[in-house]
């Protein structure tokens, strides 16, 4: 065992994991990728590795969480790497979310995935405890406080006054309300919200886009469309009901915008000026986005 003397010596270096640690990694995903609530598979059903492995802290001095105390056979041990879909993969090893996910909340996000499939054979008791999870339990929410850097990239959602307070109240009424909206719901919000902006959305601001249109562009029938606008109404963050968009009143798929001096509109600006993404807000309601210089 080195030292931590010895391991600040020694030049980083990327060193690929050892066979024997990705046997006993990969059963240990699940075949699933780590973030709470994505559905994404480290393996596809044609065999093919589309996972990535993340390391907790980084192999190089220029990752994320990088511990200038370990070896480099420290860097690709077990207890050191995760294994995530890319997209993910990408977030968690980012510079740029570093203060969202220290080398504490890594290794806890590891530990509570790898526990669901720790000494289980593939039993029921592996499928029932891996289906019946709330994935609306993983959530973590980030709250804005000063929306500093919403103000600057998109100056028409500058506010003065008592709007700020009451913009400050609605986003956290909203959060509160999309951390109970199960993954399959918020998925349908992002591309409705999506279908919403490539339609040029509407003069004021709500996202509304036609019954018609939703199940010919995302290919789904009647009944789950109905489910889906329950849904929505259900957690009071949209509704499938009829409204006017120029003329006689048709049904359209509704998403609530999350404040009256904000909506999806604006925050899509936000993500095309700031690089965020409309998932990192609808999804993983990650709003603490909004004050990041």
């Amino acid at each position: 065992m080195r030292t931590q003397k010895q391991a600040r010596k020694e030049k980083p270096k990327h060193l690929t994991p050892k066979s024997e640690v990705l046997r006993e990694l990969c059963p240990l995903s699940g075949n699933n990728c780590a973030m709470p609530s994505c559905k994404n598979v480290i393996i596809d059903p044609k065999g093919v590795v589309v996972g990535h492995i993340c390391h907790i802290e980084a192999a190089l001095p220029d990752g994320a969480r990088f511990n200038a105390d370990q070896s480099n056979e420290d860097r690709r041990a077990l207890s050191n790497l995760v294994l995530m879909c890319a997209g993910h993969h990408l977030q968690i090893d980012s510079k740029k979310y570093e203060e969202e996910w220290p080398v504490a909340a890594v290794r806890k996000l590891k530990a509570e995935h790898e526990a669901n499939f720790k000494g289980l054979d593939g039993s029921l008791e592996q499928r029932f405890r891996s289906e019946f999870t709330d994935n609306t339990a993983w959530l973590d929410p980030s709250e804005p406080k000063t929306y500093k850097r919403l103000e600057e990239l998109v100056p028409d959602c500058k506010l003065h006054g008592e709007d700020a307070p009451k913009r400050q109240r609605q986003i956290k009424t909203f959060l509160k309300r999309a951390r109970l909206v199960p993954q399959t719901e918020r998925d349908f919000m992002l591309n409705v919200i999506n279908r919403a902006i490539r339609l040029n959305g509407s003069s004021d601001g709500s996202v509304l886009v036609h019954v018609d249109d939703i199940m010919s562009a995302f290919g789904i029938g009647v009944t789950k469309l109905k489910n889906l606008g329950k849904a929505l109404e259900r957690y009071s963050v949209g509704d499938l009901d009829l409204y006017g968009s120029g003329g006689p009143d048709e049904y359209h798929v509704r998403i609530g915008n999350p404040s009256d001096y904000l909506t999806w509109f604006d925050i899509n600006e936000f993500c095309n000026k700031s690089g965020a993404t409309l998932q990192e807000f609808v999804v993983d309601l990650k709003f603490g986005l909004l004050d990041k210089a």
